[in-house]
């Protein structure tokens, strides 16, 4: 048993041995820290602005309200668009869709709201303006149209392509046309194909076709 009071040498080696234990060995500085130590000086800024900004209502209250107001208007303007906003979306969720109505796609439900020329009028323009794909969407509801009058289908909006092309097959002439429209109509419309001018020649061809028209 050591007795008597421990010399200097042996308190620094004591002391030595005990930090050098692994639990107590100083940990790296993790990937979090600059971000803690980033924050807690934003804060204190923040803190000392704050000291400061008290101070100027003693030191010159025309600009301390100034500044109150400034930050009043701007939250009251934040709080103004925000409402503006909300309200914008609201009403327009609730309003039809004009732009879906004037030019339905392929099973609209306002498709018999024109007729079958009136669709093909469409088609030209269309097709005019270089609007193929829109073009082929009037082309297919026209064609629907004078397959129905002609009896060789029964319109109905929820039917797909592949329904109308099963239901067709009783009748072999507009069945082989209408499924040569759909050849090339389902890939432009539906899966994102290009349509240029010359597709749309045969889009136009297989619907002439289809409804008896030369």
């Amino acid at each position: 048993m050591q007795t008597g009071i421990p010399t200097a040498a042996q308190v620094d080696e004591a002391l030595r041995r005990t930090y050098a234990r692994p639990e107590l060995a100083p940990r790296e500085p993790g990937a979090l820290d600059g971000l803690r130590a980033w924050w807690r000086q934003f804060w204190a800024r923040v803190g000392d602005w704050f000291d400061q900004f008290g101070n100027l209502r003693d030191a010159s209250p025309l600009v301390y309200w100034a500044v109150i107001g400034t930050l009043v208007a701007a939250g009251l303007a934040i709080i103004g668009y925000l409402l503006w906003s909300t309200l914008l979306r609201m009403e327009a969720r609730d309003l039809p869709d004009r732009s879906r109505e004037a030019r339905p796609g392929p099973g609209s439900t306002n498709a018999r709201a024109r007729s079958a020329a009136e669709w093909e009028e469409e088609a030209r323009r269309a097709a005019a303006a270089g609007r193929y794909r829109e073009a082929a969407v009037a082309l297919y509801q026209a064609l629907l149209l004078r397959l129905e009058a002609a009896g060789a289908v029964r319109y109905d909006p929820a039917k797909t392509p592949g329904d109308y092309r099963r239901e067709v097959r009783r009748d072999p002439d507009a069945a082989g046309a209408l499924t040569a429209f759909l050849r090339g109509f389902e890939p432009a419309v539906f899966g994102g194909r290009a349509l240029d001018g010359e597709g749309y020649e045969r889009l136009r061809a297989a619907a002439a076709g289809a409804n008896g028209r030369g």
